[in-house]
């Protein structure tokens, strides 16, 4: 639900555009998957939860954020910008529909995929409304 707006604050950002070797072009910022040809680093999206909970008064969303690289260096370096970036209190994404009030990490994972590369899952979740 609001992953358009995530998306478009990520994008627009310098240090994350850097590190991943991103572009114009190619922001290396995919949805729910990545194109076999992108070239590492890169980062795929999901919600875990499409269209959000509610809780008494502000609606819930959690995101997956997979960063795909080289190796356990690069990625962890990516996830330490994603996570300043969007571990967070109100008001620091900006959106048009909604007032995102915070992003938490939550948690995630380490692993190795099919081609030997080394990914991180970080996940986070975030109150709007």
């Amino acid at each position: 639900m609001i992953l358009k707006e995530i998306c478009s604050y990520l994008r627009c950002d310098d240090t994350l555009k850097t590190i991943l070797s991103a572009d114009d072009k190619d922001p290396k910022i995919y949805p729910n998957y990545a194109a076999i040809t992108s070239k590492v680093p890169y980062l795929v999206y999901r919600s875990s939860n499409p269209g959000g909970s509610y809780d008494e008064v502000l609606s819930e969303e959690g995101v997956t954020f997979v960063i795909t690289g080289e190796d356990y260096a690069q990625t962890a370096a990516i996830s330490k910008v994603l996570s300043s970036l969007l571990d967070l209190n109100c008001g620091a994404i900006p959106s048009q529909e909604y007032k995102i009030y915070y992003a938490k990490k939550i948690g995630g994972s380490d692993y190795m995929d099919e081609l030997g590369r080394h990914c991180r899952a970080v996940n986070f979740i975030f109150k709007f409304k």
